[in-house]
């Protein structure tokens, strides 16, 4: 018996070695993007490197708390789609390393950045989307280009967008907002003006940065404001949504990082290094988005983005004042992720 129990604890202790081996084996990715998504981009990189890809579904402003909880004994090994304001900010926190991915070099000069820890991925815009069904069965006036026709009171109720403390998306958006209003020689506060005016009409801020194209694709809400990857996903599946490129429009790269510490580094600055490749690049245009190096097609029938309507967001200011951007939105508008 005391063989047998011997035998079996031997047996026992090789299994949990092997589990803990091929765990090791795994990247953990803290993502908004959905796990067909990442499915799809992980799968040439395990079958060439063993290595797997597990995805955690969320935001990036939830991500990023996450993260700062997690940085005495970090739990993920990869961020994913992360706008350069909250990676410099990630990175002046410690919770990310400067590392610098193999192909690097090959990304687009519009898209390159002098920071070792801002290296771009892909990119998309920022748009206004409206169902068509939805806007008509209302009789509203579908949305235009410029940002103050989004405070017309025929509006008020109608719009649906992310919160900023809790999506990266978001807070791409009121960043735009207000240094729309101070590069043409307007001052901040008029800004907040503006976001407070804006407000008024969004009938819920959602605490997922992708929530606002699902809720309007559903009909639930007739316009909605939020990245393009998402929109036109919707639209492949066919629902009745139509974009509006606004003008200005942010159509600021996302990058990545590896988790500084992470459970799995050498994984993680593998997979870093792959996104890169013309491989993984051709993937992402298959989910809305634009490639951020030369010789790959944008997405098939992909909205244009006029580069001069495109917006200089200063995201060094974003990193800076994040904190007293996210108090003042709260101040300003009393609004609740939901």
């Amino acid at each position: 018996m005391r063989k047998l129990m011997l035998i079996l604890a031997a047996m026992f202790l090789l299994t949990a070695q092997d589990q803990t081996a091929a765990e090791a084996q795994d990247v953990i990715v803290y993502s908004p993007f959905n796990d067909e998504f990442m499915q799809a981009l992980s799968r040439p990189f395990t079958q060439e490197s063993g290595i797997r890809i597990r995805n955690i579904v969320i935001s990036t402003g939830e991500s990023l708390s996450r993260l700062r909880a997690e940085a005495q004994r970090p739990q993920a090994d990869f961020w994913l789609s992360v706008r350069p304001a909250i990676l410099a900010q990630a990175h002046s926190d410690g919770l990310i390393e400067a590392y610098e991915p193999q192909g690097s070099e090959t990304i687009l000069q519009a898209y390159q950045y002098p920071e070792p820890y801002i290296t771009a991925v892909g990119t998309y815009p920022l748009v206004f989307f409206y169902n068509t069904r939805a806007v008509s069965r209302a009789g509203l006036p579908t949305p235009s280009p410029d940002w103050d026709d989004m405070l017309n009171p025929a509006l008020a109720g109608q719009i649906v967008m992310p919160h900023p403390a809790t999506s990266g998306t978001a807070y791409a958006a009121i960043t735009t907002m207000l240094q729309r209003v101070m590069q043409n020689g307007g001052t901040e506060e008029q800004g907040w003006e503006f976001i407070r005016d804006f407000s008024r009409n969004v009938a819920q801020f959602t605490r997922s940065g992708r929530a606002p194209q699902s809720l309007v694709a559903a009909g639930e809400y007739p316009i909605g404001v939020g990245f393009y990857d998402a929109v036109w996903q919707a639209q492949q599946e066919g629902f009745p949504i139509e974009v509006v490129v606004p003008n200005p429009v942010f159509a600021e790269p996302y990058g990545a990082a590896v988790v500084n510490d992470g459970p799995n580094v050498a994984g993680a600055r593998a997979f870093f290094d792959y996104l890169l490749t013309p491989q993984a690049q051709s993937i992402l245009t298959r989910f809305g988005n634009y490639p951020v190096i030369a010789g790959i097609n944008p997405p098939e029938g992909g909205v244009v983005v006029p580069s001069e309507q495109v917006v200089s967001i200063d995201f060094r200011w974003s990193a800076d004042n994040r904190r007293r951007i996210l108090d003042t939105f709260q101040e300003v508008t009393r609004a609740e992720p939901h």
